[in-house]
């Protein structure tokens, strides 16, 4: 009975986490705003963008891998778990990855919201824009998606954690083994 109950749970924080982390890719590799500057002469503009820095970049491609990830140890969990149990051990290690890069992106994006928000001690080098101030004076929506796109990450890393915990403490549970290989 325990043993469904863990499986379950593994199952619906394994969804989560496949759901989260799409949600917070396609957020961030959406964050854009085009900003105008109404104090000079001739009204300039500029674009803020995610790709416009390495740290979020490096977001979107980790929340993309992290998918993938989740999404194939979702697949040999939920569907092959006979034959993913006979084989190598592939959901522990797509668990892990999948887990690394949620964390490493949502801590990157976060880095990145507090030095382009200009509470960073960088930000006075690379996180001003040509209107003086931080860009998130003059780009709110932008940096508002950046940090809606790192908590959903970070949400999504947490649901991938538990749900490895989940997995484990089912298997603990069946034949009294903790690591398959």
């Amino acid at each position: 009975m325990a043993e469904e109950v863990y499986k379950a749970l593994s199952l619906l924080f394994r969804i989560a986490a496949l759901g989260l982390s799409v949600a917070a890719a396609v957020v961030m590799g959406t964050a854009s705003q085009l900003v105008i500057i109404d104090g000079s002469p001739e009204s300039s503009s500029y674009s803020a963008s995610y790709s416009q820095y390495n740290a979020l970049r490096y977001f979107v491609a980790a929340g993309a891998i992290s998918a993938v990830c989740s999404a194939a140890a979702l697949y040999l969990f939920a569907v092959r778990a006979d034959a993913a149990v006979a084989s190598l051990p592939l959901v522990p290690v797509l668990d892990a990855a999948a887990q690394g890069f949620l964390f490493s992106a949502a801590g990157a994006a976060f880095a990145t919201r507090d030095v382009v928000g200009g509470t960073g001690t960088a930000a006075g080098s690379w996180g001003s824009n040509a209107g003086g101030g931080s860009v998130c004076d003059s780009a709110g929506a932008f940096c508002g998606r950046v940090i809606v796109a790192a908590a959903a990450c970070a949400f999504a890393a947490v649901s991938a954690a538990v749900a490895a915990l989940a997995r484990d403490a089912s298997d603990g549970t069946s034949g009294g083994r903790r690591c398959d290989w």
